[in-house]
């Protein structure tokens, strides 16, 4: 009862001659709360949060905001079954609605930064970046019963439809020398096998994009449900 009396008082604060700043006090109350929420999701991280919606106030009658943005500096996902950080996260939402025991985000849309490590981890290979775009995967094979060593470098496609990422133009380099291999993609693909990349919570990549410091990816999703914990 008391809780219910706090927040009679909260609303009556806004309708009246708290006004503007009362509503913006409000919203300042939930964003903390919201990244208080969040938290069991972010292991380590925390979350900024900021809630669209003007008033405010209404939101604790339909107990949803038509939008949020959210800046994480490191997010743990998991993708094709393997547990990596993003980092550098954000992302825009549209409406996000509060249920009984589950929060439903209508669509997302964010980018981030996904290490090389954690690029080789998906890709149970070393992944690292060469220049001008391309990646640098090393191999090991048993050739007439000795170990060779060898490094393929390619350009990375994202195939949005598939969620798999794709290596063209490859090119071998052995000892230091890079020789044109001329595969084409189903021959590439029995070597270098393409990268699944299946995102968690029903999320998928739109972006890919290597730097010295990282793959810069972009990811989307809809109708997203999510257990409050």
């Amino acid at each position: 009862m008391r809780k219910g009396l706090v927040w009679t008082l909260v609303v009556l604060l806004v309708l009246g001659v708290g006004g503007y700043f009362g509503d913006n006090w409000l919203r300042g109350y939930a964003q903390d709360r919201a990244a208080q929420a969040a938290a069991p999701y972010l292991g380590e991280g925390k979350a900024t949060v900021q809630l669209g919606g003007t008033p405010f106030f209404l939101s604790l009658i339909t107990r949803s905001v038509p939008s949020a943005h959210v800046e994480v500096a490191a997010l743990p996902l998991e993708i094709t079954g393997h547990k990596v950080h993003l980092t550098d996260v954000v992302a825009d939402t549209g409406t996000v609605a509060l249920g009984a025991t589950e929060v439903r985000v209508a669509t997302v849309t964010g980018s981030a930064v996904l290490s090389y490590a954690d690029l080789s981890k998906i890709a149970d290979v070393p992944i690292t970046y060469a220049k001008d775009g391309r990646l640098e995967l090393r191999y090991t094979r048993d050739v007439f019963g000795s170990q060779l060593s060898f490094a393929v470098s390619a350009l990375p496609k994202l195939d949005a439809e598939a969620q798999v990422v794709r290596l063209a133009d490859p090119k071998l380099d052995l000892a230091g020398n890079t020789v044109d291999l001329g595969l084409t993609q189903d021959q590439l693909d029995s070597i270098v096998k393409p990268i699944p990349v299946k995102l968690d919570h029903g999320l998928r990549l739109t972006r890919l994009d290597p730097g010295e410091g990282g793959v810069a990816v972009g990811v989307e999703g809809t109708n997203i449900t999510l257990p409050i914990p």
